[in-house]
This record gives structure tokens, sequence and C-alpha cells, in this order.
């Protein structure tokens, strides 16, 4: 698949298109797919130019957004099947080629709705191909994608493990702790912080696992692990409602393989286990 940033103006019939509406995505769940074909489509009804993403296997793939009161699905499409979906309710199906294309999609749609007009004078922007990017004539810089940089970390004490539970996930779902990088902090200092401020726990030995694009909206999500130190919990985060120590034998509901945050609490049961 080889990634683009481009606008078009005009689809071909053998487009891919990732269909948007008021923050939430297209899916197919009889056939587990995010990925429509025009042809099979209502016809849209915007004109160009459309957002090209990606390219693969010959066909462009866009992310379109369209108004709530389109009638997108064709004929032979069946609404008890197809419909609207928060794209958290179907990371657990995706794999990880899928989750960075429609996190990309995602990323990118928003980042096109948010500049269609200047943020300075208010004329509407202009987009530079050769920087993939949106502009202006009253302000030469160009208004790349904004990438939001966290840390994510799973804090470990031997076979246990430190969660916390957002109030918008789930129920019974706990995963690890997750925090913005401030200006001029570096990811490390970010994580120590981070996890002082929202659960009281001073931690070391931080090691660098992996990274994820997250589109809830915009952030490029570094993962760690790290050792617990000392303190105990006090929850400091208005938005955590609960944190608190897990066995790694006896588990909550956790977050799927397709999030880091998964990935994190996996890795370090499968190695931890080798032991």
């Amino acid at each position: 698949m080889k990634l683009t940033r481009e606008l078009h103006e005009k689809l071909n019939e053998d487009s891919k298109l990732i269909i948007f509406c008021d923050n939430k995505i297209l899916y197919d769940h009889k056939e587990n797919t995010y990925s429509f074909e025009r042809k099979d489509l209502n016809p849209i009804q915007q004109s160009g130019p459309y957002l090209c993403i990606a390219e693969a296997s010959g066909h462009f793939i866009y992310a379109l957004e369209i108004d709530p009161q389109d009638q997108i699905l064709g004929i032979f499409m069946d609404p008890k099947s197809i419909d609207f979906v928060d794209l958290r309710n179907i990371l657990g199906f995706l794999d990880k080629e899928s989750f960075l294309l429609l996190s990309r999609a995602s990323i990118l749609n928003l980042w096109r709705n948010q500049n269609i007009f200047c943020s300075i004078c208010g004329t509407k922007n202009t987009f530079n191909l050769a920087e993939g990017a949106f502009e202006c004539s009253c302000n030469q810089l160009p208004k790349y994608p904004t990438i939001s940089p966290c840390i994510i970390t799973l804090i470990h004490d031997d076979d246990k493990i430190l969660l916390g539970r957002n109030k918008y996930f789930p129920q019974d779902m706990y995963s690890t702790l997750a925090g913005f990088i401030e200006a001029g902090e570096n990811a490390e200092e970010a994580l120590v912080r981070e996890v002082k401020e929202e659960v009281n726990v001073a931690v070391s030995n931080i090691t660098y696992h992996s990274s994820q694009s997250w589109p809830f909206p915009s952030q490029l999500m570094l993962g760690y692990m790290c050792k617990y130190d000392t303190g105990e919990i006090v929850l400091n985060d208005a938005e955590l409602e609960d944190a608190k120590w897990f066995s790694i034998t006896d588990l909550p509901d956790i977050p799927p393989d397709a999030s880091i945050s998964g990935q994190l609490i996996r890795s370090y049961i499968e190695d931890h286990l080798k032991l």
C-alpha cells in the first residue's frame, strides 16, 4: 500500500471509499469491511475535490465525509448489516494494516474538515500538491496534518500490572495509562510526570516498546514499559474513575490486540511467563 495525501477532482468507478458522517464510519458487519466501491453506492451528492489517502492494487482509496441527509446506501446494500458506527467499536475486528488505514483516514478527514478556510483571514484555503498541505496567500505556512505526541505505558511489578479505568471505557474494561507530552518535555519525562499525576506512583526502568497512530482524534502513541518504584495509588485525574493492581493471571477486560494498550499488556504477560 502506498500512502498519499492528494486532492483529486474526480472519482474513478473502481475507487475504494472510506465514508464518514458525524464522526462515525460506514461499516458492513456481514462482510466485516469499511471499504466500499463507488458503483455499489447511490450517486455521491457532493462534487470534488476528493481526499485521496492511499493507493493499493491499482485502486485509489479516498476518505469521504458525507452529510447526514445523504442516502449513501445503494439499492442492493442491506441497511440491517451496513450502518455508521463509532470507530472504537470495530477496533477488535481490525488487523494492523486495516487499523493503520482507518486511523489515517480518520485523521486526514478531520484535517481536511478543519482546514477548508484560513484560520487567520477566513479565505478559502488552496491545496499545495507539492507539499500535500493546505495554504493561504495571507500566510505562507502550509497546514500539514497535526499530530499530537502522547505516551502510553504499562506499569509492572513482577506478576502484577497497574491498570486504570477511564470513565468513557466500556463497562469493566481497564487499560494502560496515557497522557500528552508537554512542550519542552521528552517522552520519558512526560511518562514519569503523567503517572505521578494520575495515580501518585513513581516508576523507573523505562523501556520503549512500540508506537501507534491513534485517531481519537489525531495522536501518535509512544508505548513504553516501566517498573513500579514507590507510592500508593491515589486518583488525581478527573477522567480516571478507578485504578488498581491486577495479577497477570486474573485480568479484567482489556483492550483488543489492535490497540497499542492491548499489545503492551499481552507482550508483558507473554515475556513474563517465559521467565
